[in-house]
């Protein structure tokens, strides 16, 4: 009996954690169509969590912390809030198409990362116009792009209709 109250709290705690997931990319995703809308980008993608991402933060360093990697840029926290130039953000960087977050090794600090850009943008990436217009692989009915390599899709969710939803739906979908 104790072992099946232990495995329903692990799962409980888990799907704790995958809630937190859903719930950061759909804001995430809500602030940077935003975003898109108000600097007239056309070009914004669409974020989705990237489990692999995920790994590689658990797995950092104290200094690995410090600076980028390859394929995504660290960040202490996630900067969603639209104020401030948001063009050096790699919360906004229109071609940015996986986040992850995780406590690392270093002080079990939480770090967020995302990807696969490592620096602000250059002129070239941002293409202007009407959100959703300049979408090389297609676009989403909210107007950010869609597609990019990795991470699980979760649908752009207003935040206004989260709250609405009952147990058990999921934002989720599978990519194959």
């Amino acid at each position: 009996m104790n072992s099946s109250l232990g495995i329903a709290l692990l799962l409980l705690s888990l799907s704790g954690v995958e809630q937190f997931k859903m719930q950061l990319v759909n804001m995430l995703n809500n602030y940077r169509l935003e975003f898109a809308k108000k600097e007239q980008i056309a070009n914004m993608h669409a974020v989705t969590y990237d489990h692999s991402l995920d790994s590689k933060i658990k797995k950092m360093t104290c200094d690995e912390l410090e600076s980028p990697g390859p394929d995504y840029v660290v960040m202490p926290v996630i900067q969603i809030e639209i104020k401030g130039d948001l063009m050096k953000s790699p919360s906004y960087h229109p071609l940015q198409t996986k986040v992850a977050c995780e406590t690392t090794t270093c002080n079990d600090k939480l770090a967020c990362v995302m990807g696969p850009k490592n620096s602000p943008p250059k002129r070239s990436d941002i293409k202007r116009g009407s959100p959703g217009s300049g979408c090389s692989g297609g676009n989403g009915l909210s107007g950010l792009c869609i597609g990019g390599s990795g991470g699980s899709a979760v649908e752009n969710v207003p935040a206004e209709k989260q709250s609405g939803k009952k147990s058990g739906d999921s934002d989720v979908e599978s990519k194959g």
